[in-house]
């Protein structure tokens, strides 16, 4: 195997294939992924699985994330790179294939956990290698790429699970293949894999104070995204929409996350990146306060969606370009891992406080926990330090 280059020694030609090696692995993770949550949900309430177990044993992927995650720098470090992201590839294939083999429920609870822990590592390390490879100048328009992949792979995933329908082995083969393909295009990030490190002693709330700023957008993000993606079908029932365009809601939310990345990243590029998640702060707010005014006039409702969900997604995006800008090389592992694990808390406290605050408030309650997150960040980005500029531009 070529030794690897370091980044230092990286031309436009090979930063560009590294780059496209990584994101291009991820698009099946997400297209495996966007077929496994509605496939389980779907064969647990056929076998007569109560609702809030079925919440609890899809909680095992979170709570996986949440309690490897912080650990995974120092396995990172010590597999290298290329060799991490296929075993996270290889256990989470492995776990996936297990469904179909042990189809008792504590099964299932201990295999979605670990298909967590394996994603964990891919996604850890991938993010990390977008982050090093890329550079000062296409760091944010990187990232909107990145997670436009991630979002057209998820929404595949339920589409072709319309194809492989939802009994017998083979949805379950068709994950685990979505998800062994995506060590295919790593062939063409042979040395050219950015090397790991891990400092000890990088723990969390040691990162949350050298970069507040794109660790609450990472918060925020989780919190706002979830909420909405989980609340907005039950949302729509509440305010009166038929069962079709309350699922419609939540398509029209998705189709924004999926479209405005890119040129929200691109922004990110041009503008100062704490700006710009200052901007998507203020859209958060403002959607969350019209959008009861918006639902008598569809033209109004879906175009306020499409932005709003683009929008609040981009607090994952453009905070990650950030913390890129905010971490040398050797810290940013440590510093990714804090990242993923607040957007993951976030993304598990989300749907609660919001379902709450609709049970106490009314169907609004998602919107005013949406928009009070949102304007939580703004304060924070507003009157916090200023992000720290650690690497230097290219």
């Amino acid at each position: 195997m070529p030794r690897d280059i370091a980044i230092s020694e990286f031309g436009r030609a090979e930063r560009w294939r590294s780059l496209v090696a990584v994101i291009a692995s991820v698009f099946g993770v997400g297209v495996s992924f966007g077929a496994l949550v509605p496939l389980i949900a779907l064969i647990l309430e056929r076998r007569g699985v109560d609702a809030a177990v079925i919440g609890l044993n899809s909680a095992m992927f979170p709570l996986a994330v949440l309690l490897f995650t912080p650990h995974l720098p120092h396995v990172a470090a010590r597999l290298g790179t290329m060799a991490s992201m296929l075993l996270g590839l290889a256990v989470t294939v492995g776990a996936v294939l297990l469904l179909p083999i042990l189809p008792q429920l504590w099964a299932w609870f201990a295999l979605r956990f670990v298909i967590g822990a394996g994603v964990a590592l891919h996604w850890l390390v991938s993010e990390t290698w977008m982050n090093l490879v890329a550079t000062e100048r296409n760091r944010g328009t990187i990232m909107g790429v990145y997670a436009t992949v991630l979002a057209g792979g998820f929404a595949l995933g339920p589409v072709l699970l319309q194809v492989t329908g939802t009994e017998g082995w083979f949805p379950f083969l068709f994950a685990a293949a979505a998800i062994a393909a995506s060590a295919l295009p790593l062939l063409l990030g042979i040395g050219l894999a950015p090397p790991l490190s891990a400092h000890r002693g990088r723990s969390m709330w040691r990162m949350l104070r050298l970069a507040p700023v794109a660790m609450a957008a990472a918060l925020a993000g989780g919190l706002t995204d979830a909420a909405a993606f989980v609340l907005l079908p039950l949302y729509g029932l509440r305010v009166g929409f038929e069962e079709s365009t309350a699922v419609l809601l939540l398509t029209v939310f998705t189709a924004g996350n999926l479209v405005l990345q890119i040129p929200i990243g691109w922004l990110a590029d041009r503008v100062p990146r704490r700006r710009v998640l200052m901007g998507c702060a203020c859209v958060g707010v403002i959607g969350s306060a019209l959008l009861p005014a918006t639902l008598g006039s569809p033209a109004l409702l879906w175009a306020l969606l499409f932005i709003w969900g683009g929008t609040i997604f981009a607090f994952y995006t453009v905070g990650l370009s950030l913390l890129g800008q905010s971490f040398p090389a050797g810290q940013f592992a440590a510093a990714n891992a804090s990242f993923i694990v607040l957007y993951e808390l976030g993304s598990v406290t989300g749907p609660v406080i919001g379902g709450a605050a609709m049970d106490v408030m009314g169907p609004h309650g998602m919107l005013v926990m949406v928009g009070g997150a949102a304007l939580g960040f703004l304060l924070v980005a507003a009157f916090g330090p200023a992000p720290r500029s650690a690497q230097a531009p290219d």
